[in-house]
């Protein structure tokens, strides 16, 4: 049994699928499987991964594509690690991230995350993404791809298979009220930010958070008083009233990516020097989508 299942849900992820394997083989810690569930694509991403040649991958393939949050969901079913890291196609990851997670692992923790740099589609610094304090009935939360925790609790508490974006509000929500997890003050990931904005998306990832909120209060897996709940929906139903009134001018939605709220740092973090070089040898040596040479 490996200690991590780095899961992967894929569409249409040939031109990142080996740059995304090459950042798991480039991992100071090794004892890994990879878990790709190719969710339908029409691209060659399932061909593309099985020309890697590492035992440790294990791809499952489905036809039709049916969302992000059954293709996750597939993937905890499938994996045989002690611990799920989430592993997505088209983000970058530090090589220490791997040996950070089993640390926390190591010293009892249940769940651990991290910042995550934020760059642009050429890989350009933008900011770093840290942790959103506890606030109107959520406990402290994360960005959700720099997510690891033990796999008994990501299959607890899992995604809702009928979402094709906005399917991980439940899990970032949810886990520093209900378990223990190290909260490491330095970037691990990196996430390219501005791939996939627009209004659409923006408006269904909202969508699916008013419904994972209704779900995880009814279910009990949110302690929220009555009044932050109410105030909560209230706040997550305006944001999608702007956001359907934006459609008719999705450009504007543009414009409002600057203003969006990274969370907090520790007082005084910048990135270390090593990262930043690691993103500007990763510019110069691959393109921003697309395989590694």
């Amino acid at each position: 049994m490996p200690v991590f299942s780095a899961i992967t849900p894929v569409y249409n992820g040939a031109a990142f699928v080996r740059r995304c394997y090459a950042m798991l083989a480039g991992q100071t810690f090794t004892d890994w499987e990879w878990v790709v569930v190719d969710d339908g694509s029409t691209d060659g991403t399932a061909d593309m991964v099985r020309s890697i040649p590492d035992e440790r991958i294990r791809l499952s393939a489905h036809q039709p594509n049916r969302g992000r949050g059954y293709a996750r969901n597939a993937a905890l079913g499938e994996a045989r690690g002690e611990w799920m890291v989430v592993w997505d196609a088209d983000d970058l990851y530090f090589p220490d991230r791997l040996e950070k997670i089993a640390e926390a692992r190591a010293a009892g923790y249940e769940f651990c995350v991290s910042y995550a740099v934020v760059v642009d589609n050429e890989l350009r610094l933008k900011g770093v993404r840290g942790f959103h304090p506890a606030a109107r009935g959520l406990p402290r939360h994360f960005v959700h791809h720099t997510l690891g925790c033990r796999m008994e609790i990501a299959r607890t508490l899992g995604y809702d298979p009928a979402l094709r974006t906005g399917e991980d509000a439940t899990i970032t929500w949810v886990l520093d009220g209900k378990y223990r997890g190290r909260f490491i003050d330095d970037a691990l990931t990196i996430y390219q930010e501005e791939r996939e904005v627009g209004v659409a998306k923006a408006l269904a990832t909202c969508d699916a958070q008013i419904r994972q909120l209704r779900r995880a209060v009814a279910g009990g897996l949110l302690a929220m008083a009555r009044r932050d709940y109410l105030a909560l929906l209230a706040r997550l139903h305006t944001k999608r009233g702007v956001l359907a009134l934006m459609q008719f001018a999705p450009a504007l939605y543009r414009l409002t990516v600057p203003l969006r709220s990274y969370g907090a740092t520790a007082p005084g973090y910048a990135l270390p020097a090593w990262r930043a070089e690691f993103i500007d040898g990763l510019r110069r040596d691959w393109p921003p989508a697309g395989n590694p040479a």
